[in-house]
């Protein structure tokens, strides 16, 4: 399996833990280090380290009905260890996962939200 496979299994598999709120795959897949970032949409969602990600997430799953997240528009490229993507949601999202002991580990991600608009141009 190439490397960009290999990382879009990981994202997909992030997304999927998402979905469903498997707390424990999410683990799996996140760096747990304090320099891994995660930054939201809201200016205070900024957090820094595996230790305040994981404290977020879990309350954010308490507070979730529902979430359903389907990849659009996926792009992954690869260089060594360290990939990076881009892919739509309801949001942008971009990221970086770096290759540990073997495994892709997600070590940054960003998400930000369009500027809504009146016109039907592109995302």
């Amino acid at each position: 399996m190439s490397s960009e496979a290999e990382v879009e299994a990981a994202l997909r598999q992030f997304f999927h833990a998402m979905n469903t709120q498997d707390l424990a795959l999410m683990e799996r897949l996140v760096a747990h280090d304090a320099e891994m970032v995660h930054i939201g949409t809201d200016a205070d969602e900024i957090w820094r380290g595996w230790d305040n990600l994981w404290a977020a997430t879990i309350v954010q799953f308490e507070d979730l009905e529902a979430y359903d997240a389907t990849l659009r528009d996926l792009t992954i490229r690869c260089s060594g260890d360290v990939a990076w993507y881009f892919h739509l949601l309801d949001a942008r999202i971009t990221g970086v996962f770096e290759r540990r002991e073997g495994r892709w580990k997600m070590v940054q991600t960003h998400v930000s939200l369009p500027e809504a608009t009146d016109s039907a141009g592109p995302v």
